[in-house]
């Protein structure tokens, strides 16, 4: 960094330093990207080896054990693609950037991740119920979304914030949609309803249409062409008529196991489809990534073009000025006034002020737009807090809570938000 005469940093010093402090976060931001993609490759073959898994047990490990080998071997290719992308994040120099709440959630996938094996050898000897199984890759598929969801909540620029935003509520609809597989694989696979089987269905569909309306909100306009051309599939027509079945079951309700196949594959067209979308979205984060940075660079050696332009401060004058931080309303204001230089050193020029005002500008504006992104995410932590404590203190299931809570939102006329709200102080003042 460059120092004036009287031994203290220049503006211009600031001003690089806050460019080249943008394009570190960038380059990891990309990196972030490279790993999500990871992420949602590694989750999709999961949902299918869970699905498989499903059937496998179902029948009582009649059907699928072929599938399964083939699967399994799918799922490690992309495990070590995504422990490849995280040496590549090279976390441990860049904790500023990455959060505690990050490489908390990549800590505990890492750790589930470890455990694959003997869930496997359990399905394999059949060891395990399909229910329990499960939630095991369930959980594990949840731990990796999390991590997305912390790196949407961790992006400091809007539009990739917002993208991951979109991307993570699309990838949990589609986990939901892989769980709604499983729950009727194993319905069908046992060739009896009842149960769990009606409600757990009912609530899986109802929580996917909830993500896919906020995926609606912050998608880009080509992820949603794909999305809306995606719902033209007339696979959806038998995937509705088979939850038909699953929905209207009961514990005298019998079906034909071959339907499980039927289901199976009806289900693995709807998620491959998703998939789709998801590979778009994919695409989209990494070109928007790069983006970023190449533009990032290119306005640094803009600013040094400028600044290597400038006269350079003589020494004993005075080199005091006012740096403009204010909203973007009183910036705009400031470009325009006949005095805003009434302060200045007469060295620095007006393509100096423009640039520091122009940054102090771009930055709030990148601020306003990153609140936008992250109320959405805010909104879920919030939800998800009042569900839990309706689970543990209440002793409900997931899909108990969720319902007491919208049910609660309609009587009272207000935004689930707010109720969930209401319940998180309440239980904190009687704590």
């Amino acid at each position: 960094m460059a120092e004036t005469s009287a031994g203290r940093p220049d503006a211009t010093d600031y001003l690089i330093a806050s460019k080249e402090c943008e394009i570190q976060i960038l380059e990891q931001l990309l990196r972030m990207g490279q790993l999500v993609v990871c992420i949602s490759h590694l989750v999709h073959t999961l949902q299918r080896e869970r699905g498989a898994s499903n059937m496998y047990l179902g029948s009582r490990g009649e059907r699928f054990g072929s599938e399964l080998q083939t699967i399994r071997r799918d799922s490690d290719q992309h495990t070590e693609q995504f422990h490849q992308a995280l040496a590549a994040l090279n976390l441990r120099q860049n904790t500023v950037q990455a959060g505690s709440r990050l490489l908390n959630r990549i800590g505990y996938a890492v750790h589930i991740l470890s455990d694959m094996e003997r869930l496997r050898d359990e399905v394999g000897r059949q060891a395990i119920q399909a229910e329990a199984a499960t939630r095991v890759y369930t959980e594990l598929v949840q731990g990796l979304l999390a991590v997305v969801f912390e790196a949407a909540d961790a992006a400091v620029d809007p539009d990739i914030a917002r993208l991951l935003v979109a991307m993570f509520h699309f990838m949990q609809g589609k986990e939901l949609t892989g769980q709604e597989r499983a729950a009727g694989a194993a319905a069908f696979a046992s060739g009896h309803g009842g149960g769990e089987v009606s409600p757990r269905i009912q609530h899986l569909i109802e929580a996917q249409e909830r993500c896919f309306e906020v995926f609606a909100g912050f998608v880009d306009p080509a992820s949603w062409a794909v999305w809306r051309q995606c719902q033209q599939d007339t696979g959806l027509i038998e995937v509705e008529r088979l939850r038909r079945l699953l929905c209207t079951s009961n514990e005298r309700t019998a079906f034909d196991p071959r339907l499980g196949q039927r289901w199976f594959e009806a289900m693995s067209g709807r998620i491959d489809t998703m998939q789709q979308v998801e590979l778009c979205l994919a695409a989209r984060l990494e070109v928007l990534c790069s983006g970023k940075l190449s533009a990032a660079r290119d306005s640094l050696a803009q600013h040094c073009s400028v600044i290597d332009l400038l006269p350079r401060f003589q020494q004993g004058q005075d080199d005091a000025f006012v740096v403009f931080c204010s909203t973007r309303t009183t910036v705009e204001h400031e470009l325009t006034g006949a005095d805003c230089y009434h302060h200045l050193s007469p060295q620095l020029g007006r393509s100096l002020i423009e640039l520091l005002q122009s940054q102090s500008c771009r930055l709030q504006q990148m601020q306003d737009e990153l609140n936008n992104a992250r109320a959405a995410l805010e909104e879920r932590k919030v939800v998800e807090r009042a569900k839990g404590l309706l689970m543990t203190h209440r002793r409900l299931s997931e899909e108990e809570a969720h319902k007491l809570l919208r049910r609660t939102s309609m009587e009272q006329g207000r935004r689930q938000l707010d109720v969930a709200r209401e319940l998180i102080a309440l239980a904190e003042m009687w704590t």
